[in-house]
């Protein structure tokens, strides 16, 4: 799947051992790997932090449905 159809964006540093994904609902919130698995793994865990923070119950299923679709990405990438 590209990332034109994926919500999750993987952009890969110039050496291949560094990078980085976010979610297109949520590019402010980025998480680091040495592969897009592992960097979508850490994404999961830098959203559901986010989620102390939302104030609104939008805002908290926006979150959870990225989460749900940072988890559906890692699954496809094992």
């Amino acid at each position: 799947m590209s990332n034109a159809e994926s919500p999750v964006m993987v952009l890969t540093g110039t050496t291949g051992h560094d990078t980085k994904v976010y979610h297109r609902d949520f590019p402010e919130i980025r998480a680091d790997g040495n592969n897009a698995a592992e960097a979508a793994a850490h994404l999961a865990n830098q959203l559901a932090r986010a989620l102390d923070s939302a104030l609104t119950d939008y805002r908290r299923q926006a979150i959870n449905n990225a989460i749900a679709d940072v988890e559906a990405f890692v699954a496809r990438k094992d």
